[in-house]
């Protein structure tokens, strides 16, 4: 980059020169620059940048995207247009000094290419002098002395914290993205700039030397030169232990020396970058609470939400930010647009090379290779050396005590013990096993190390061993090797020598804690867990997952039995029996279970190889939802669903595990002779063998997965066999367009299957044929088929016309989201006039359908006397094609008894023709009209109907409808005097508390057939409560209530609580977000359902869909 090449007076030249501007002679700057496009032709210049830049911003683009020589050519030529001469002679004078002090063009490849070009100074006191250099060389080049002052501080404090380990040069070969942060924070191809820089690895690998090296290249003027005055370098791990803070103080802990230039550091937040080390280590809780972000920089918060404020740009937006994690699904949630930079460790090959070395055993060394590189959570360990060492370690050990070492290698637990065990030094050297003290000490150690992973604290000071009875003397005579590193803040700091060892000290602390007789189980364990949030809390936390898989590991029977030995005593079964309630209690709550929740699950039986424990563990499991990134999901899955002996449904999103394999990478290293096949497609099809021998599974779900042909071939062939029961195949946004052949075949030789889901499945004209061929054949039990936006247009309605006069099971079809405008309804239309058409529900959803085509609809719905199910929700109707419409819906025999007309544009002269058709038609129970502008006139007009005994309709939804208080009245007269209405839904109307007390006057009274009411947003508040709980205390009819999203203050729902425990009350279903009210208010809610223990109170009001109300989206 041309910036590279000037030295940095060259940027504060410019700067200085900008200044002299007003605001609008800055603006005409920046006008003339943009004719000057023939001059910065060969630049690559962002123009699209220039319009929005700040002074500081101008200068940086230049730098970045031009030369030295043709940025100053171009700014004097400018001026002089601009009538400054003086400006102009100012901006000659500082070209002059630059092409002075101009670095040799060959320096170029050094400043970009620190992997290869830079050369090594091995020695601390070289580079200090060169360090010094430096700085007295920023000083010389015209920086103000706080900036100068805070580099010298840098350069000094830095160069002598950087791991030896850990230089330039090693970190560049070693990853090759490293390039990245030259160009962090440039522009990308669409011209935006990202201010988030995310460095991602496993732990160990390098990344905090990394950042600490960002900082020292930065006051070397050696990385973002002129773009940052400051670079502040925030360690989590370190700030954290102030609990409170403001980020004023954070700050100026960084600063070298008192007074802090706090103002002029603040005042420029665009020419800032903050380094956030370690971000993983923040505290779990905070990390998705938006509602205590923090923007004022002097104000005291956790270091937690100013770090969260930071990063989600609510503190200090113009800032730019640089964060260390380790898994990035930790942090994509709350960043914007940022750039990510992978920092990798020891390549793949290079990890094979070295197992290779060290694995001794000929027979079993490939088979052990493929176990290690199978298993990606341990293979990716191995990038960092000492795991990779450790690893080994444990494997020779097993080895030599002759363990079946491809079996070792799937779990990790086996190997941590093997290593830890072999690494204690027991003084009875006969008995090998622990005396009562040294037991103590192990156990003390442990403590400290789950205390550390509860409080995610890794660095660890002499009082903290003093807190736990620990001595360094005891623990290195007790450990053959350091248990315990010296940490790099100096003397008297220590840490566990990789994460992974502290996770495995602070599993088996709960495993010594149970040898005691009186055991209290930790909150990791649900018996102390009492809310879903607090369980979830704990399933974020990347290090209490990892516990809890060598937890359940530690109570695998071999495992237990060499812990027994070392201990000298029997394991109680305590912690074996919590385990299994965990689990257990996951099953029951299968519907609200997110994936990861599930696959750590099985990881975590998985651990412990004891198949009638998992048995024990999953019996009770209906439902799971899994999440196949690896191959090693696979496995892992193949294993735990075979003991799912209950399981009816299950969903798995299968990611791209098909293609070429990774391990091919390795392939070179191994001895000719000794490859073998990947078993990627063997673990695939053990998968699919254990789902179609299911005895109970009746639902697959593949969506969003990628499968490839062979993929699809193999998953279609196991499930064409006799024991498959599998009724409900969905394959919604699915990639299998090349297997779509295998599909239509089994769906014709498996009789069980019933349902057929291929939602975002672009189908061509074969595949049509294919399905019509399918359907049509005798042996097709098939009775439901989704189309959901599959491509499809009016030219495709011939074919499934076909199908619907052909003697098929057929009863529901979706075309919902296909453009087969009226020019395709017709002959699907006309196929429903055939005696013999079996169809009862028809979705056309967003079909582009108009008043056009109803003429033809209503034709259908005249003649046909088995279509009960009708959804036309996206298609603008209008009233003229309501009107048609309803001609059909007015006749007696009309068999349609749900009709969705969503967003179909209505108004209030098409509610005076549903009015007509609903007095006269029998059959008709569920309308939705939600979304469409009826306002108060048009309900009003349907409120007169709905009174009349001869009005059958039990379920009304109409959200978002334009409705106010006025039309009110009427309504509320409905829910006193209507003998049939059920469900009334009036979510998304600005009723208002004025409307809500005069639909309370209806629901205080007796009479009334209301059972559920729905008032989601409907911009009601805490002065509506009082009123309202009275109606709910005399109402003894209303079972379920909706009142999410509106404003009520806990007062209010202190107001409302008596009502809903009321004895008179029945309601079972309230909708209503507790997590938003204090925990007094939660804990008055909580109340009420440990009253009434059959009620449910959250937000997952709409989930309850009695009456198959959403049955269009089944």
């Amino acid at each position: 980059m041309g910036e590279a090449n000037l030295p940095s007076f060259s940027i504060h030249g410019l700067q200085s020169c900008f200044k002299q501007l007003s605001e609008e002679e800055f603006q005409t700057f920046k006008d003339l620059l943009k004719k000057k496009t023939s001059e910065l032709a060969t630049c690559s210049f962002p123009w699209v940048e220039v319009d929005n830049a700040n002074m500081e911003h101008l200068v940086y683009l230049l730098h970045e995207h031009c030369r030295g020589p043709l940025v100053w050519k171009t700014s004097m030529s400018i001026f002089e247009e601009m009538n400054l001469p003086a400006l102009s002679q100012k901006a000659g004078d500082v070209m002059e000094k630059c092409s002075l002090t101009k670095i040799p063009e060959d320096s170029t490849q050094m400043m970009i290419d620190q992997g290869t070009s830079m050369k090594e100074k091995p020695e601390m006191a070289q580079a200090m002098e060169q360090d010094g250099a430096t700085a007295a060389q920023t000083k010389d080049q015209g920086l103000g002395g706080n900036e100068w002052h805070y580099k010298n501080h840098v350069i000094t404090n830095f160069a002598m914290k950087l791991d030896a380990h850990h230089n330039f040069k090693t970190l560049a070969s070693d990853c090759p993205q490293m390039q990245v942060l030259f160009d962090a924070f440039a522009p990308d191809q669409r011209g935006s700039r990202p201010r988030t820089v995310v460095i991602h690895g496993v732990s160990g690998v390098g990344k905090s030397a990394l950042a600490r090296r960002i900082l020292l290249h930065w006051a070397q003027g050696k990385l973002y030169p002129g773009m940052f005055s400051y670079v502040f370098f925030l360690h989590v791990r370190k700030i954290q232990s102030r609990r409170e803070s403001s980020f004023m103080e954070l700050i100026s802990r960084e600063w070298p020396d008192s007074p802090v230039p706090m103002m002029e550091i603040l005042s420029q937040p665009e020419r800032l970058l903050f380094v956030v080390d370690g971000f993983d280590d923040l505290d779990i809780a905070l990390k998705d609470d938006d509602t205590h972000l923090c923007d004022n920089w002097t104000e005291k918060q956790p270091v937690s939400v100013l770090i969260c404020s930071l990063l989600k740009k609510v503190l200090l937006p113009k800032s730019f930010l640089i964060i260390t994690i380790r898994d990035v699904e930790n942090v994509q949630a709350m960043v914007t647009s940022p750039r990510y930079l992978l920092v990798e460790g020891m390549s793949m090959e290079r990890r094979t090379q070295l197992f290779l070395k060290h694995m001794k055993n000929e027979p079993q060394k490939i088979q052990v290779l493929h176990s290690v590189v199978d298993n990606h959570q341990l293979f990716d360990k191995c990038q960092v050396s000492i795991v990779w060492s450790l690893i080994c370690q444990a494997l020779q050990m097993q080895e030599a005590l002759g363990k079946r070492l491809p079996l070792t290698c799937q779990v990790h637990t086996g190997l941590y013990v093997t290593f830890v065990t072999h690494q204690l030094t027991p003084r009875d050297a006969l008995r090998r096993c622990l005396t009562s003290e040294e037991k103590a000490i192990l156990k003390n150690l442990c403590r400290m190390a789950a205390e550390g992973v509860w409080s995610t604290k890794f660095l660890f000071y002499e009082n903290d061993l003093s807190v736990h009875g620990l001595m360094e003397s005891e623990i290195s005579t007790l450990f053959h090797m350091n248990i315990l590193l010296q940490g790099d803040h100096g003397e008297g700091c220590y840490m566990f020598p990789h994460l992974s060892l502290q996770e495995f000290c602070a599993a088996l602390y709960y495993v010594l804690e149970g040898l005691e007789s009186e055991w209290k189980p930790h909150p990791l364990f649900v018996d102390n867990i009492k809310t879903l949030m607090e369980l979830k809390q704990i399933s974020i936390n990347v290090h209490l997952l990892q516990v809890k898989r060598f937890l359940f590991g530690l109570i695998n029977k071999e495992v237990m039995r060499v812990l027994q030995d070392l201990l000298g005593c029997p394991i109680l079964p305590v912690v074996k029996r919590v385990l299994l309630h965990w689990i257990c209690l996951l099953g029951q709550r299968a519907n609200t279970t997110t994936p990861p929740d599930f696959m750590d699950s099985f990881y975590c039986l998985f651990e412990t190889q004891d198949k009638e424990f998992v048995h024990l563990a999953l019996k009770s499991f209906q439902e799971v939802w899994l999440s196949i990134n690896q191959r090693m999901d696979l496995l892992v899955s193949s294993y735990c669903l075979q003991c799912c002996q209950c399981l009816q449904k299950i969903q798995m999103n299968v990611r791209e595990i098909f293609t070429e394999n990774e391990v091919t990478e390795a392939w070179p290293m191994i001895p000719q002779g000794l490859q073998i096949k990947v078993l990627v497609n063997d673990l695939w099809e053990n998968l699919c063998f254990v789902l179609s021998t299911h005895p109970h599974l009746r639902q697959l779900d593949l969506s969003g997965s990628i499968l490839s042909e062979w993929a699809m071939k193999t998953l279609c062939i196991k499930l064409r066999q006799p024991t498959c029961k599998v009724q409900n195949l969905i394959f919604k946004g699915t990639q299998i367009t090349l297997g779509l052949q295998y599909l239509w075949r089994t769906v014709v030789i498996n009789n069980s299957i019933k349902y057929l889901n291929l939602e975002g499945t672009h189908l061509k004209d074969e595949d049509l044929e294919m399905m019509y061929e399918a359907l049509r054949h005798p042996h097709c039990r098939l009775e439901s088929l989704r189309l959901d936006h599959c491509g499809l247009t009016h030219t495709c309605c011939p074919v499934i016309s076909q199908i619907l006069v052909s003697p098929t099971r057929l009863k529901s079809l979706s075309l919902t989201g296909n453009k087969v405008t009226y020019q395709g309804t017709t002959p699907l239309f006309d196929a429903l006039k055939v005696s013999h058409c079996t169809l009862q529900k028809l979705m056309l959803g967003d079909c582009g359908l108009t008043a056009t085509g109803c003429q033809d609809l209503t034709s259908a719905l005249s003649s046909n006397k088995k279509l009960t199910h009708l959804y036309l929700s996206a298609n603008n109707l209008g009233s003229g094609g309501v009107n048609l419409l309803c001609q059909a819906l007015k006749l007696f025999d009309c068999a349609v008894q749900k009709l969705i007309l969503n967003e179909c544009n209505l108004d209030a002269v098409g509610c005076g023709f549903l009015a007509l058709a609903l007095i006269s038609n029998r059959h008709l129970t569920h309308l939705n009209l939600s979304m469409n502008p009826l306002g108060d006139d048009g309900m009003n007009l349907l409120c007169e109907v709905m009174t009349e005994p001869s009005c059958y309709l039990q379920d009304l939804e109409l959200a978002k409808c334009h409705l106010t208080a006025i039309c009110c009245k009427k309504l509320s007269c409905v829910i006193t005097r209507s003998r049939n209405l059920r469900s009334l839904d009036l979510a998304s109307n600005a009723l208002g508390d004025s409307g809500m007390a005069t639909l309370c006057e209806g629901l205080k009274q007796k009479m009334g057939s209301l059972r559920r009411l729905g008032l989601e947003a409907c911009e009601l508040t805490s002065g509506c409560c009082e009123v309202l709980s009275l109606a709910l205390s005399c109402n003894q009819h209303l079972t379920s209530l909706n009142l999410m999203r509106n404003h009520f203050s806990p007062e209010g729902i202190v107001k409302l609580c008596p009502a809903f425990a009321h004895p008179n009350s029945r309601l079972q279903i309230i909708g209503l977000w507790k997590w938003q009210y204090p925990a007094q208010v939660r804990k008055m809610l909580e109340e009420v359902q440990l009253h009434k223990p059959h009620m449910v109170i959250g937000n997952e009001w709409y989930s309850f869909d009695e009456d198959d109300r959403y049955w269009w989206k089944n």
